[in-house]
């Protein structure tokens, strides 16, 4: 390593160290979201580190580029990994600015972070927080804290692209584990959306009966969204949770959305019903007139 010698930690075995300095690690993160942390250059067991006030202290981590941390930012894997220590290594960071402090984790860009087991975070500001997870995009919402860092859930984010800003975190599209995906604007789709609905994948089914009624007390709606200033024809969350409350869902931030797939079979029990009414009206009709 070359600058000076007391900004670097101690170089680890089987390690490269191509890293320069002309300052502290504290006094160079001033300038940008660097590590914070003492001692620069490759300090984890097999570690390799190149560029300008880098790090690399996980077991077999790789740091390049500007301001980068690849492993551990407090401590040093300076010892051969062994099967009882492999919670940090592997860790890749590239770019200006990225910490890749989770197992296996990987970061590129501008200050990126990768803090969840076998995690990826790509893009402007990203952070992946999550076990496997990928984040890309800038400024991202999901993801940016633990859900679970060093386990699988299914209440996770999978895969998140953010399009926040620093003083507004937000995702333009969010996939969980369990399958559940979110999309924050317009979707545009050139073929047919077909949704799964076999008899043999439900259980306790039951007709809904009438509808008709409850479906009168629903007024279609013309409005303006706030954020975009767009012209929307639909209906109010609000007033389909009076009638139908398992047709509306709540986010974390209490924010409410309407299934507007499950409407269809309220509409067909209340066109079934409303057919049948006139069916009688018919009847009715047809019998005074043959009473003339």
């Amino acid at each position: 390593n070359l600058g000076q010698s007391t900004n670097f930690g101690p170089l680890a075995d089987w390690s490269v160290d191509l890293v320069v300095s002309e300052k502290s690690p504290s006094a160079a993160a001033s300038d940008f979201l660097g590590p914070t942390h003492a001692g620069m250059g490759a300090t984890g067991w097999g570690s390799f580190a190149a560029g300008a006030y880098n790090r690399a202290s996980g077991a077999g981590a790789v740091a390049i580029g500007f301001h980068n941390a690849a492993g551990p930012l407090n401590s040093d894997e300076s010892s051969i990994p062994t099967s009882g220590n492999t919670t940090n290594l592997g860790q890749f960071a590239v770019g200006y600015g990225t910490q890749a402090t989770g197992h296996v984790a990987f970061s590129s860009g501008q200050a990126t972070t990768a803090s969840g087991y076998a995690s990826t975070a790509l893009g402007n500001y990203t952070t992946a927080s999550d076990y496997g997870s990928m984040v890309i995009g800038q400024y991202n919402s999901s993801g940016s804290s633990a859900t679970s860092a060093n386990s699988f859930s299914t209440s996770a984010p999978a895969f998140v692209i953010g399009n926040g800003t620093s003083g507004s975190l937000s995702d333009a599209f969010k996939v969980m584990f369990n399958g559940d995906a979110t999309l924050s604007n317009d979707l545009t789709v050139s073929g047919d959306v077909v949704v799964s609905s076999d008899a043999r994948l439900k259980a306790n089914i039951v007709s809904l009966g009438s509808t008709l009624s409850k479906l009168l007390l629903i007024d279609g709606k013309s409005y303006t969204m706030k954020k975009d200033g767009k012209q929307k024809i639909g209906v109010l969350a609000q007033e389909i949770q009076e009638v139908f409350p398992e047709l509306v869902t709540k986010d974390d931030n209490e924010m409410l959305a309407v299934n507007y797939q499950g409407l269809v079979p309220v509409l067909i029990n209340a066109l079934k019903e409303q057919d049948e009414k006139i069916s009688r009206l018919e009847d009715l009709v047809e019998k005074l007139i043959s009473q003339k």
